[in-house]
């Protein structure tokens, strides 16, 4: 009897000082316990709401109305992978609008109901919905998908190029294939303003964008002005890169030689100096953009670098080797020119191994300018004309020119200049 009487355990949660049991605590427990299942399975439900939208359906716990919204796009973006002409049915329109109703917030129901706004009267409220499920996030590859499409079928050129970067910044797959379509676009009338503001945050994927305008021809001069615009206020994108030689090369390949000298002069102002109208005559700098700068050969007979230490260019030849082993595009109004030079070598230089040449660049202009300088060693000087005419854009060269049989020449310059004479 008197183990009968013995008091409870005074560890149990739900027995009080005197050993009774306390319904409040059992309640309590109960309540408590209740709490933590609840709080995983709406952790759960939260972290399948997106990825398995049905799973949270059958949980029936809150964000229903996020997965239910999110089911219907999905089942809606399944039936258009297999048909693009498809429209939103009853059953995914019902379950958008159940889910709005509950959480007006879920984008993918604001979606759906943008998409199924299909008339021409309904285009601007159909854009404006689209828009707003949009902002709502920017993961939804059906939704950024559609406001691309709509952009471009709208021709509002600055919400094209926006969504379609936006997209790009989320990691989308298609990144490739969005830049193609932007470097594409970019002949379009109006991208250049539409496109500043794009690029003017240098984002991640400027690089590809680059890269690809250098292959599309018809981008190029509505490129240039792109780039010259994001070297101005607030932008200040003055670093020469690999991409700009690239796109100021292209341009002067298409006989663009214009837009090419603005693009190359508002990346580095003031090229020539001094009344010089070569670029670089003393060899101090690194050629970044040929041909406004050197432009030097790398054949394997016939090479050029700049020493930019000892300030000179240096060429070496073998045997048969001939053409331009340095030039560079330059501007030449006609007149009197005074081209000076410094030359030494490790071994006499033949006659008419080396010469100095202007011609003119210009496809399918006439022009009467043929300058022809032979380069001899020490320090020199020659007074060139250029003829009257329509050309304006000439080249000026270093040209080798060996017979088969003929020794190889190694040559150092230094100081050149072609400066008009007063």
């Amino acid at each position: 009897m008197d183990r009968l009487k013995k008091s409870p355990k005074r560890n149990s949660a739900f027995v009080d000082r005197d050993g009774a049991v306390t319904v409040a605590r059992i309640v309590a427990w109960v309540i408590a316990a209740t709490a933590g299942i609840g709080v995983g399975l709406s952790s759960y439900a939260i972290s399948n709401e997106t990825r398995a939208p049905r799973r949270t359906l059958a949980l029936g716990v809150l964000p229903v109305g996020t997965a239910k919204a999110n089911l219907a796009l999905d089942s809606f973006a399944a039936r258009r992978a297999r048909d693009p002409r498809v429209s939103v049915s009853a059953r995914e329109l019902r379950w958008a609008r159940e889910a709005y109703q509950s959480e007006p917030l879920a984008a993918s129901a604001v979606a759906l109901q943008a998409l199924q706004l299909t008339g021409k009267a309904d285009s601007e409220r159909r854009w404006a919905l689209l828009e707003a499920a949009g902002k709502l996030t920017r993961r939804n590859s059906l939704t950024n998908i559609m406001l691309i499409e709509t952009a471009a079928r709208r021709n509002d050129q600055r919400s094209f190029f926006t969504w379609i970067s936006r997209t790009m910044l989320t990691g989308s797959s298609a990144g490739q294939a969005y830049a193609t379509a932007m470097a594409d676009a970019t002949a379009r009338d109006g991208a250049v303003k539409a496109l500043i503001d794009v690029l003017g945050p240098n984002p991640r994927w400027s690089d590809l964008y680059w890269q690809l305008i250098n292959g599309r021809p018809a981008s190029f001069t509505n490129a240039a002005k792109l780039r010259i615009a994001l070297t101005k206020k607030p932008w200040n994108q003055t670093a020469i890169k690999q991409n700009d030689g690239d796109l100021v090369q292209g341009l002067a390949g298409a006989g663009k030689f214009d837009e090419a000298w603005e693009l190359a002069d508002a990346l580095r102002p003031r090229m020539a100096s001094k009344g010089n109208v070569l670029a670089d005559g003393s060899f101090t700098g690194a050629p970044l953009l040929a041909p406004f700068d050197w432009q030097l050969s790398t054949l394997g007979n016939l090479g050029a670098l700049i020493d930019r230490r000892q300030k000179q260019l240096v060429i070496s030849a073998v045997g048969g080797a001939s053409g331009p082993a340095a030039r560079q595009l330059v501007r030449l109004m006609p007149g009197t020119y005074r081209f000076a030079w410094s030359m030494a070598s490790n071994a006499p230089v033949t006659d008419g191994a080396l010469s100095f040449q202007i011609r003119c660049a210009e496809a399918n202009v006439p022009s009467a300018t043929e300058v022809s300088i032979p380069l001899v060693a020490g320090k020199r000087y020659v007074d060139v004309k250029v003829a009257d005419g329509a050309c304006r854009w000439h080249w000026a060269s270093i040209d080798v020119a060996l017979p088969d049989d003929a020794m190889g020449v190694d040559a150092m310059l230094s100081s050149l200049s072609l400066a008009a004479v007063s």
